[in-house]
């Protein structure tokens, strides 16, 4: 009797054992993300060798990478809400999750932030006597638009404008890799590679969604680093509406207080509606801006 005690046991755990290596395993840890950064992410875990994919909407599958059985699929998020479909397969069965990303808050349209971030970085690399020529030749121009200028002062307007975009023609040659693109690529790409700063964005057709300013922590103990990092954060800040001086201000308190230790902290600055999230690793900083 104990024999057959024993001999069922074995079986049941032998049937038990088989039966777990035809099952194909798939976990989400939401049901229901919401944007991170410039991203949703999506995680969770799967048998191991499973091959993973997914989809945003309808669009084509996409292939994931497994690690140890665990996942994360960074998701760009758009102004409308976005169902992925996690799908894996293994042991001859394929098994479906779905999950939903929240729609994002746009911090604005792409080419109003690019032309006013762009301009202003062209307008700082002129000369102090072609910056008053500009400011100058704004001046004549609205007056002449009112009818308040003479024919030799308009001669003079003329030829103004034309050594003023001469400067700033050669202004932007001398900036053109700091410069935004003028048309970006949907999704999360890279706009600005130097070598003190990195300007990510995620594009939604014309709607930023997001941006992501990245600078070595070096960086902030070199004067002509800090001064580029400097610049395109507050142009940043601008450009997306809100108060650069008042973001500068924060940030700058924010950093002195964390020069040693608890570097993985994160600190939100909030002007006019627009967030910046600043983080550290062992070797960036990191700035994130949302809505």
């Amino acid at each position: 009797m104990k024999k057959t005690i024993v001999g069922l046991v074995t079986s049941l755990g032998l049937i038990g054992l088989l039966a777990g290596c035809g099952t194909t395993k798939l976990t989400t840890t939401k049901t229901n993300y919401r944007q991170n950064g410039m991203v949703a992410v999506v995680k969770g875990s799967t048998t191991k060798k499973a091959d993973l994919q997914y989809r945003i909407n309808h669009n084509h599958f996409q292939k994931a990478t497994v690690k140890d059985g665990t996942y994360v699929i960074q998701v760009p998020t758009t102004t409308n809400k976005q169902t992925v479909t996690v799908q894996a397969k293994a042991n001859g069965k394929t098994v479906q999750k779905k999950v939903t990303i929240a729609a994002g808050t746009s911090v604005g349209q792409y080419a109003k932030i690019a032309a006013q971030y762009n301009q202003a970085l062209i307008g700082m690399a002129l000369s102090k006597a072609d910056q008053t020529k500009a400011q100058e030749l704004q001046k004549q121009a609205a007056a002449a638009k009112v009818g308040q200028l003479a024919p030799a002062d308009l001669m003079t307007l003329k030829q103004r404008q034309q050594e003023v975009q001469a400067a700033m023609q050669q202004a932007q040659q001398t900036q053109k890799d700091q410069l935004l693109p003028t048309t970006p690529k949907n999704g999360v790409t890279e706009w600005v590679a130097t070598k003190h700063v990195t300007i990510r964005g995620s594009v939604d057709s014309q709607d930023v969604m997001g941006m992501t300013l990245i600078t070595p922590v070096k960086a902030l103990k070199d004067k002509a680093a800090l001064k580029d990092f400097g610049t395109s954060f507050a142009l940043i800040a601008q450009a997306t509406g809100a108060d650069s001086k008042k973001v500068m201000s924060e940030f700058s308190d924010y950093t002195k207080k964390n020069k040693k230790g608890s570097q993985t902290t994160m600190k939100t600055i909030e002007s006019n509606g627009v967030k910046f999230n600043t983080g550290f690793s062992t070797s960036d900083l990191y700035i994130y801006i949302t809505k």
